[in-house]
């Protein structure tokens, strides 16, 4: 089973790795504004990784292969719900995707 963490610190930015063993993983929430890293923890590729606002529907963002020990910085500006997707196989049928949802909130209290 894949799922999401994250890990926050001091100054350094919440890390969510793609590539976790638990249900329970697949969903977190953060604080407007707050610095994420997007790391994939995966010996292989991952397809079509995208971030997408659910209210609208609209891709933020997409990364067509995202090799693997790859990693990027971004922020979260708006508050909002969004899930991160992606697959396993560059031809993947979108029922075959993993997502994990984002719950992005004015001052969330860890």
């Amino acid at each position: 089973m894949v799922g999401l963490s994250f890990q926050s610190a001091d100054a350094k930015p919440i890390l969510i790795s793609l590539h976790q063993p638990t249900e329970e993983a697949s969903q977190i929430n953060i604080s407007e504004g707050s610095a994420i890293k997007v790391t994939n923890d995966f010996k292989t590729p991952l397809y079509n990784l995208r971030i997408v606002k659910v209210s609208t529907g609209k891709n933020m963002l997409r990364v067509e292969e995202f090799q693997p020990g790859q990693a990027f910085n971004l922020e979260f500006v708006q508050k909002g719900n969004y899930v991160i997707c992606y697959s396993l196989h560059p031809e993947s049928e979108s029922e075959k995707n993993a997502c994990f949802q984002v719950n992005v909130e004015a001052d969330f209290k860890a």
